[in-house]
């Protein structure tokens, strides 16, 4: 507001000096609507003021070259169009980029073990200011990883190049570029590793208990149990002696299987509870309530018949948990929505303590 007030002020004082009604009165509502001033306008106000008598329309491309022709260098720098040029540039400059800005805030907790030492944890800052990151750009704990290169460490512990290991702890000390890993191989190794050793793998990689998997090919057990392709299951268990792992298989049950029997599932390959979904069409029920087409919502029980109970985030209607079928929503993607820990990253700068504290663009951070 600061650099309304001063800027339509000065506007005014070449207003009445030049008399270049038009000119000033479109400027002063240019700045009255967040808008930059038009070049034309800027001319006319400062022709005005050297008392040359040129008409330069709005739009006009040889404005530049009248400009030149009808006033010295150092009056156009003086005018007042560019004075208003110049406080309007430094506003849209900085608009977008302070913390006191008037756009929704969330906490965040950034990675950055000195930028939470001095900005606190958590820290708000503006919604619009981060995006979320694509698991590639980021190390977390939990995260699967391999080794680059063979590692060796001085109590004589040894990892071979493409041995996968678990982050399991970061050490903050280091300024994040030393974790802890529980290495998958005989030994089962906690050893530390620098960040520039190792490497984060793809989902399709490696296989976890936990991880949701599907039959190759049509398969029957030794106990006689005929498993189809692309039955699905959950990896409840697994034995590295024999590659056989144990298998939840969906409507069979549990069932030891061979490791070249199964094929891990890709995330849009299956939903459970806890996906975020959105409904694909625009959705009633029979007491009224409604949720429009794209609004997102939590799986939280597999229902009977195939169906699920939803959890709509519909802040207008606020429906809440309702029965859906499977053909109401479809499964998102991960950069479709924000949840809890995502880890995210600045869009742009952001200072802090009135400009003493600047966060680079691209910082990450965790959404909390």
């Amino acid at each position: 507001m600061e650099f309304l007030i001063l800027g339509a002020f000065e506007v005014f004082q070449y207003y009445a000096a030049a008399k270049a009604v038009v000119g000033a009165a479109r400027i002063v509502d240019n700045l009255a609507n967040d808008e930059a001033p038009r070049v034309g306008d800027m001319a006319r106000v400062a022709l005005a003021f050297t008392g040359a008598d040129i008409d330069i329309p709005p739009g006009s491309s040889n404005v530049a070259t009248e400009l030149a022709d009808a006033a010295p260098e150092v009056v156009a720098r003086e005018m007042a169009g560019k004075v208003v040029q110049d406080k309007a540039d430094a506003y849209s400059a900085s608009k977008d980029k302070h913390t006191s800005d008037t756009s929704p805030t969330v906490n965040v907790r950034f990675c950055n073990s000195d930028l939470k030492k001095k900005l606190g944890d958590p820290t708000r800052i503006p919604e619009e200011s981060m995006r979320k990151c694509r698991s590639s750009e980021f190390l977390q704990v939990g995260d699967v990883i391999r080794a680059k290169k063979d590692l060796k460490w001085d109590c004589g512990t040894r990892i071979n190049e493409g041995t996968f290991g678990e982050l399991k702890e970061r050490d903050e000390s280091n300024k994040d570029d030393l974790w802890l890993v529980r290495w998958w191989d005989d030994t089962s190794a906690k050893k530390y590793a620098y960040s520039r050793h190792i490497k984060k793998c793809k989902p399709s990689e490696f296989f976890r208990v936990g991880d949701r998997v599907q039959a190759k090919h049509d398969m029957t057990t030794t106990q006689g149990v005929r498993i189809s392709k692309g039955t699905f299951g959950k990896l409840k268990e697994r034995r590295a002696s024999d590659r056989k792992w144990l298998v939840d298989w969906v409507s069979i049950g549990n069932i030891h299987t061979k490791k070249k029997n199964i094929e891990k599932c890709t995330e849009s390959e299956y939903i459970a509870v806890g996906d975020i979904v959105k409904a694909t069409s625009r959705l009633k029920w029979k007491s009224g309530e409604t949720v429009e087409k794209g609004t997102l919502g939590k799986l939280k029980q597999k229902m009977e018949n195939g169906n699920w109970l939803v959890k709509w985030y519909d802040k207008k209607n606020k429906v809440g948990e309702k029965k859906s079928t499977k053909k109401d929503f479809s499964k998102c993607k991960p950069s479709e929505y924000f949840a809890k820990d995502d880890i995210m990253a600045l869009v742009h700068d952001l200072t802090f303590e009135n400009g003493k504290i600047r966060v680079p663009k691209g910082t990450l951070c965790t959404y909390l």
